[in-house]
């Protein structure tokens, strides 16, 4: 897959982002830059503690770069927006007051993004359907399995329609199978619509099921090691994850034989 010739959605330029402990500063990334164009599936790759998740909440504008600039659709991001919504891999996230139904039509209604009630509900229904979920709109989430919660989550950040969908680690706390089920929906939602989305994960495998193209960082402070494209046939995406594994660990390797 090459990159568009088009301006790209999503512009990070020389992000350094850094957060504070009750001990240290801890730099997170070092002067990271990449690229989203529109239907991307963008995956940020590597090991725990790289700051993927942190450069993730930075394009949502829950902190600033110490460093460079965040772009989207040209505009500096200087705080969250309806443009951006997030999906965390925690089941927690849903209001549990409200049905699966209501939490999909509540940000639709806060935000202004349907015009009424109407509107917000039929938009509501359509993605639930589009989730497997017709025959829970009523329930609660206590109800609801962790996968089931995960797809009412993707349902309402869908229906915001925003320029990003932006996905940290969303399939990690699922059973095996349980989350290649979820991957094989998100693709398939994704076939129907072709959203923008920014995946963040470490595992190999499903990085190169999602992702389009693949930003592989490197362990804390997190830098880009590679940018690469993924890969069609099974042999192909074998071939892939034993040369991504060697391009994230081989220094790892090599300092432990100099030991």
């Amino acid at each position: 897959m090459s990159i568009p010739n088009t301006a790209p959605l999503l512009d990070v330029r020389g992000v350094t982002l850094q957060y504070k402990t009750r001990e240290h500063l801890v730099t997170a990334t070092y002067r990271v830059d990449f690229q989203v164009f529109p239907s991307d599936r963008f995956v940020l790759l590597g090991p725990s503690g790289c700051g993927k998740s942190t450069l993730l909440k930075a394009v949502g504008g829950y902190m600033a770069p110490v460093e460079g600039d965040i772009f989207l659709r040209g505009d500096r991001i200087a705080k969250p927006g309806p443009d951006r919504m997030m999906v965390f891999q925690e089941f927690d996230q849903l209001l549990p007051w409200k049905t699966v139904k209501q939490n999909v039509v509540f940000p639709l209604m806060v935000s202004g993004r349907a015009k009424s009630r109407k509107e917000a509900e039929e938009k509501a229904l359509d993605l639930l359907d589009k989730v497997r979920l017709s025959k829970f709109v009523d329930n609660y989430p206590h109800t609801l399995s962790g996968g089931m919660k995960q797809r009412v989550a993707i349902a309402r950040g869908m229906a915001m329609e925003p320029d990003i969908l932006l996905m940290d680690e969303p399939f990690a706390a699922l059973d095996a199978l349980t989350r290649r089920r979820m991957q094989d929906e998100l693709l398939t939602l994704w076939e129907g619509t072709r959203f923008t989305v920014l995946f963040v994960t470490h595992s190999i495998p499903e990085a190169i099921k999602i992702g389009s193209r693949i930003l592989l960082l490197s362990p804390h402070p997190g830098e880009v090691k590679a940018e690469i494209n993924s890969a069609g046939s099974p042999q192909d995406q074998l071939q892939l994850e034993s040369r991504i594994q060697q391009m994230l660990f081989s220094e790892e390797i090599r300092e432990a034989e100099n030991v």
